[in-house]
């Protein structure tokens, strides 16, 4: 249901969307996100000088002077859309709500996801155990990846197609934390959790060798400011990952990226350097099918 809220100096509330309207994200959006187009449009009455628009912590916009805005609104899933008025000294006067539902478009395949986001890519090569492989051209929607070893960016990244998507997926996140190059350690290995050749793996085949995970070791934002998972991240296995305190800026810069892109559902599983030693340098993310959790360490669960 659709709310609206009062202060003796404003008031506002949403005409449309309807509360529980559906939408279909299927357009390619000004930021780089799959967006359903909204047209909102509020009521607004007192001492307002603007209405803006958010969804979460994403803007949206502001209302025009008609009360009016196309919104770009991102998902899937249920979505709470916010009006909040401000008066001239930017305090807020008023707010209002309203509930509404992003439905995915009907796709034949995750090609067609690909082209879609105007990602330019060609079929294969086969390799042991990728069922859709892929290999994209770098940059992907814009965000440059670079193997961390190299000084130079990669051409092209070869992975499963479902991999390169949620890759297509988390660039708008990337860029609204300034971030412009990702340091990776690499996408495809035909291997064993913990050792061992597939199909022997007494502990399970890694994604890797599906090559639908990819590791993160460092990010560069448009000051040339980098942030490096190795020497960066403070580990602190007291709390949960995403609830625990961080030290010093550049901690909380990568704790504020992997919790925000996990939180958006771009990756099934993430491992921080607070799951084990192995995962000290990097981030892993990967689609693991059933599973949803940013681990905290090994032995004591998910959270």
């Amino acid at each position: 249901m659709g709310c609206t809220g009062n202060v003796t100096s404003g008031f506002v509330a949403f005409k449309s969307p309807a509360a529980g309207a559906s939408f279909t994200r299927d357009q390619l959006g000004t930021t780089g996100a799959i967006v359903a187009p909204v047209e909102v449009e509020v009521d607004r009455d007192g001492d307002i000088k603007r209405v803006a628009i958010t969804q979460g912590t994403d803007e949206l916009g502001d209302v025009d002077g008609s009360g009016k805005l196309r919104a770009e609104v991102t998902g899937p899933g249920l979505q709470t859309l916010t009006a909040t008025a401000y008066d001239d000294a930017g305090s807020s006067l008023a707010t209002a709500t309203v509930d509404i539902m992003i439905d995915d478009p009907a796709l034949a395949d995750c090609h067609a996801w690909l082209d879609l986001f105007q990602q330019d890519y060609t079929l294969g090569p086969a390799n042991p155990g990728v069922a859709d492989p892929v290999t994209a051209k770098v940059p992907l929607n814009g965000m440059v990846y670079r193997y961390s070893d190299n000084t130079t960016p990669r051409t092209t990244l070869y992975a499963d197609c479902t991999l390169i998507r949620s890759l297509l997926e988390a660039a708008p996140i990337m860029r609204k934390h300034d971030i412009v190059e990702v340091a990776d350690i690499g996408v495809y290995n035909y291997r064993c959790i913990g050792g061992g050749t597939p199909p022997d793996c007494p502990n399970g085949i890694s994604q890797h060798a599906y090559a639908k995970a990819i590791d993160f070791a460092g990010f560069k934002t448009s000051d040339s400011t980098t942030y490096t998972v190795l020497t960066d991240w403070v580990i602190d296995t007291s709390g949960t990952t995403c609830t625990a305190a961080t030290e010093d800026p550049k901690d909380d810069f990568l704790h504020q990226l992997i919790c925000e892109l996990k939180q958006k559902k771009v990756w099934n599983i993430v491992l921080t350097p607070n799951y084990n030693s192995d995962h000290r340098n990097h981030f892993h993310v990967d689609l693991t099918p059933d599973s949803n959790f940013i681990k905290r360490d090994l032995w004591d669960g998910a959270d």
